[in-house]
């Protein structure tokens, strides 16, 4: 498992609120991310610090009984989600901050550390419409020690699987990827809307040059002009 800067890691989660600002407590996504976030900061600071015992309070719901629900209850709920999300940005600014002046000359011992041995676990999907060998390798190299494991799409279209098999497979990974460089692939493109509606993260490759509608830009795409520098960009 590779070590990472621990100040990368928190502006790595940093950077993810906005994909979750406008789900809620219970999207799949959401719990992706909160906890991803805990762990990390029990493994930065330890559990009984400032900083983790301020991210266990928040809660992103105001009434979690069933029985209750109504649209004013959700409404009551989505305040709060919005509410948590924005001290969760604090509690996380605060972080960078105290690692930052950790690292100063001012401090003779640093009681933080300098990497932490940080990667999520569980499975990324590789969209049925990546079939060549050259291309999912590069995507291969690029996740090698990242705690993740490949899902082939492909294998399961080959085997003449229902569209369930494929649903399940999205729905259990962590990530999708999805090159759209070929357009006619169909599969790829009704794979990429079950992810989106399953809430699931999701990397869009295309060959430099290739014509999208404006909204896929909105996914920010990964562009490449050749295989050889894919995995570096997918690695960023």
């Amino acid at each position: 498992m590779a070590e990472r800067d621990p100040i990368d890691l928190i502006n790595d989660q940093l950077n993810k609120l906005d994909s979750v600002a406008g789900l809620h407590d219970n999207h799949e996504q959401f719990k992706h991310w909160h906890q991803e976030t805990r762990t990390l900061l029990e493994k930065i600071f330890g559990a009984k610090s400032v900083h983790c015992q301020n991210f266990f309070a928040l809660k992103f719901r105001e009434v979690s009984v069933k029985a209750f629900a109504s649209p004013e209850i959700d409404k009551i709920n989505a305040a709060r989600f919005k509410r948590d999300l924005e001290s969760a940005k604090t509690i996380l600014h605060g972080a960078i901050k105290e690692l930052t002046l950790d690292r100063t000359l001012f401090k003779k011992i640093q009681t933080t550390p300098k990497t932490v041995d940080f990667a999520v676990s569980g499975e990324y999907f590789i969209s049925s419409g990546i079939t060549e060998a050259e291309t999912i390798k590069a995507i291969e190299i690029a996740f090698e020690g990242k705690g993740l494991k490949p899902i082939y799409g492909f294998r399961s279209v080959q085997k003449g699987e229902p569209l369930s098999k494929q649903i399940e497979q999205i729905r259990r990974s962590k990530l999708g990827i999805f090159d759209l460089s070929t357009v006619e692939r169909a599969e790829g493109f009704l794979e990429l809307g079950i992810a989106l509606g399953l809430g699931k993260e999701v990397i869009i490759l295309m060959k430099k040059g290739t014509p999208l509608p404006k909204m896929f830009y909105q996914l920010n795409p990964i562009e490449y002009e050749d295989l050889s520098d894919l995995p570096e960009k997918l690695k960023k």
